[in-house]
């Protein structure tokens, strides 16, 4: 057993001493294989130079890794998500700055939330009057094509053909009736959104508001 340790302990100094006379000739390279076994030399064979290896001193300490090589798809690869993650820093920093222009137009334009509703109001209700024109003159031009389509009805009926500027003036009211409609549907949209950009307007005003409070005065 005693003879049996002392074997041991003789081959390990003497692989000690293998591993410290490399390291102080050109030093002692490490590798893996295929099959991820550990290899010791004073050189890295050719087929595992693209491969990740190291290089040890004297005490068996690793002082610097070559890293594997990457091939052509693993650095397309690579380029494309460092694209990415540019495109996506860019857009962060984007959104951040004008953030901070949004927040400054706020602090700098309106002093109480009372002052931004009154704003708001005056936009809604400036769309709302031109929502209501628009309402009225479709109602008007409604019953303006209703008029024209019975005369040209009862002119067809005669078995006569309706004059032209008679048909030139159904076609203008129907082409003012389809903007009229789409007038109104723009202005829904457009004070929507108001509404919906005033919603969060005032939650981050009270936010920089209740930040500004805290802040303490110099």
């Amino acid at each position: 057993m005693i003879k049996a340790i002392l074997r041991q302990l003789l081959l390990v100094g003497i692989l000690s001493v293998m591993l410290q006379s490399l390291a102080y000739s050109e030093g002692l390279k490490k590798w893996l294989d295929e099959k991820g076994q550990v290899h010791y030399g004073d050189r890295v064979p050719a087929q595992y130079l693209r491969k990740e290896h190291s290089e040890l001193n004297s005490q068996g300490v690793i002082v610097h890794t070559t890293q594997a090589l990457k091939t052509e798809i693993e650095e397309s690869e690579e380029k494309k998500r460092q694209a990415i993650q540019l495109e996506i820093k860019k857009a962060q920093m984007i959104k951040a700055r004008k953030q901070m222009l949004r927040d400054r137009v706020l602090l700098d334009t309106f002093t109480t939330e009372k002052d931004l509703v009154i704003a708001r109001d005056a936009r809604i209700e400036a769309l709302d009057s031109q929502i209501s024109l628009a309402k009225t003159l479709i109602s008007h031009d409604t019953t303006k094509l209703q008029g024209i389509k019975k005369r040209i009805k009862r002119i067809r009926d005669s078995k006569r053909e309706p004059p032209e500027n008679l048909l030139k003036s159904e076609r203008s009211v129907s082409r003012q009736l389809e903007n009229n409609h789409s007038y109104i549907k723009e202005k829904s949209a457009e004070r929507s959104e108001i509404l919906r950009v005033f919603d969060e307007d005032v939650k981050r005003f009270r936010e920089l508001k209740a930040k500004k409070a805290t802040v303490p005065r110099k």
